[in-house]
């Protein structure tokens, strides 16, 4: 968890650095020096953490055979988003901040695959609500997309040889002299109106450069929305669609019972029987037993349904090899008993 802690922070702070600092800030160095070193232990132990082999499905712990894996995956990626760039610049010239180097920290962004692999795995936790961390997930994809395009917009109108034939130049004429926070929100500012085409043209484009980078982020944004609807619909439709069915099979039965004028008692004995298979259907106990071996079947209706039978009347005096095999052969019949 506090890697992925790490990772967040240099998710923010990479392209943050990248675009408006300009100037080495001694406070940031530290704490990034800091932040790699957690990193490069991290490297270190990945040499001794076993890992599930794809093929057999094992468990492989032989520290020859995770190097040789590690080095032949990720290892040079790591150390790449790990190096520290600008510690190695100084030891050669007197300031750390040129753009060449700047492009060369962006390396650090590597670490965000961390972040997918952790939602990928809280996305299967049983522990924590899947819609919830579906939400989580397309919240901060939005939230590192918006932050970037701010950023990168922000560099562009920096880097630009006339400050005022520029996107945020034309608002505040002197913006380089604004503060970093007064600068940041306004880049957060026409992101966020971009990305939802709110678009209220305070803030656009003034030069060919800008305008090309606003042709593709809003191209990207064309991508984006799409992912983000699609998610939300999937998982507002999973989320709603068993009661929606249940409605609908409701509907059905009482147009039914209407059509065909069938007595109040049969009427109740429908809605009774829909009603009971729609709670049943939560419990899932069939579907699970048939995902299991037939010896693990056979214990678990055994332990759960043998009483049951052995309590009803029908059954009194019979062996219990004979309700044991009734039970695992009828245990759909059980369940309906039991319930």
């Amino acid at each position: 968890i506090w890697l992925v802690v790490l990772v967040i922070y240099s998710a923010w702070i990479c392209p943050f650095e990248f675009a408006f600092l300009t100037d080495k800030n001694d406070a940031l160095f530290i704490f990034d020096n800091i932040v790699n070193g957690f990193f490069a232990a991290d490297i270190i132990l990945t040499f001794f953490v076993a890992y599930l082999d794809g093929q057999s499905y094992l468990l492989v712990d032989d520290p020859k055979k995770i190097a040789i894996r590690y080095i032949s995956t990720w290892l040079a990626f790591d150390v790449c988003s790990t190096a520290p760039f600008q510690s190695l610049n100084l030891m050669f010239t007197d300031h750390g901040s040129e753009l060449g180097l700047r492009l060369l920290n962006m390396l650090r962004l590597w670490r965000l695959r961390r972040v997918s692999s952790l939602f990928a795995r809280l996305e299967k936790d049983i522990r924590f609500n899947y819609f919830w961390t579906r939400c989580t997930k397309l919240i901060s994809v939005t939230m590192f997309a918006v932050h970037c395009a701010g950023c990168f917009n922000y560099l562009i109108a920096d880097r630009y040889p006339d400050p005022s034939r520029t996107w945020i130049g034309a608002v505040y004429p002197n913006f380089k002299q604004h503060s970093l926070w007064d600068r940041y929100v306004t880049s957060i500012y026409w992101s966020i109106t971009t990305l939802t085409t709110t678009g209220y043209g305070d803030l656009h484009a003034e030069n060919p450069r800008e305008m090309l980078f606003y042709i593709f982020y809003m191209f990207f944004n064309l991508g984006l929305t799409a992912y983000l609807i699609g998610n939300m619909t999937n998982l507002v439709v999973h989320w709603t669609s068993r009661t929606r069915n249940f409605r609908d099979t409701v509907r059905a039965a009482s147009e039914f019972v209407t059509r065909n004028q069938l007595s109040p008692r049969i009427q109740d004995q429908i809605m009774s029987h829909i009603c009971l298979r729609f709670k049943t259907e939560g419990l899932k106990q069939q579907e699970t037993l048939n995902s299991l071996p037939k010896a693990i079947r056979s214990s678990i209706a055994q332990h759960l349904f043998l009483h049951i039978l052995q309590k009803a009347y029908l059954f009194q005096g019979v062996s219990d090899d004979f309700l044991f095999q009734l039970v695992i052969n009828n245990t759909s019949h059980v369940i309906y008993l039991s319930i």
